[in-house]
């Protein structure tokens, strides 16, 4: 899936594919990580919100959205 540069320390990139409803998070220490089941709302607030980092960390890796580590 394309992903587009983000503004972060700690994050490279994000993806997400409507459809699927599926967000990918690719990370500046390489690694990425898939999250399905996720409204593009939430995606949206990602593209928005100044401490993209923390929104992963606090909003998506606890909003029980299915994890897979493609990579890292």
């Amino acid at each position: 899936m394309p992903r587009r540069p983000i503004r972060s320390t700690s994050l490279k990139a994000a993806g997400y594919d409507a459809a699927a409803q599926t967000l990918e998070i690719e990370h500046r220490s390489g690694s990425i990580v898939r999250y399905t089941g996720v409204p593009e709302t939430m995606y949206q607030m990602l593209l928005t919100v100044s401490g993209k980092a923390m929104f992963v960390e606090q909003v998506i890796e606890r909003g029980g959205y299915e994890r897979e580590q493609l990579r890292g």
